[in-house]
């Protein structure tokens, strides 16, 4: 009936924010979930290369990230989020040798050789002139390679 669908939009409405909140934990969840995992995964691929300071914060901040997963307030899953995502990134540096602020050598080289160069479209009828000034020249190609 007309006024179950009414109470039903009232209900819905009055619990959006409600709805909205558990999704916002919900996606919070995932998150964290999800960053543990990947942290876990680079740590074991790339721990040969992570000195034992940064594998033991690393390894601390996991453990604290899944102590707080299954929490009901976003605040502090959002922090240990935050702070599991910064020990990441160190195992990244350790892996690729940056440290903060630092830039890699291909960045850093000058080349002096590079040449600033302005250039044009040809038109079409220019186009056509060099595709059949190409062909003649390949024709040429052809011709010498037939002569040796």
């Amino acid at each position: 009936s007309d006024e179950d669908i009414e109470n039903m939009v009232r209900d819905a409405e009055a619990n959006s924010e409600a709805d909205a909140k558990r999704r916002e934990l919900i996606e919070a969840k995932n998150e964290i979930d999800s960053l543990i995992y990947s942290t876990e995964k680079s740590l074991s691929d790339h721990g040969d290369k992570v000195d034992e300071e940064t594998k033991t914060e690393v390894e601390k901040a996991i453990s604290e990230a899944k102590e707080v997963k299954d929490n009901e307030d976003m605040d502090v899953i959002k922090t240990k989020t935050e702070a599991l995502n910064q020990v990441a990134l160190k195992i990244g540096q350790a892996v690729y040798g940056k440290k903060d602020g630092e830039e890699s050598d291909e960045e850093k080289k000058d080349d002096d050789n590079t040449v600033d160069a302005e250039f044009s479209e040809k038109g079409d009828e220019e186009k056509k002139e060099g595709e059949d000034e190409k062909k003649e020249g390949e024709k040429d190609d052809t011709k010498e390679a037939d002569k040796k």
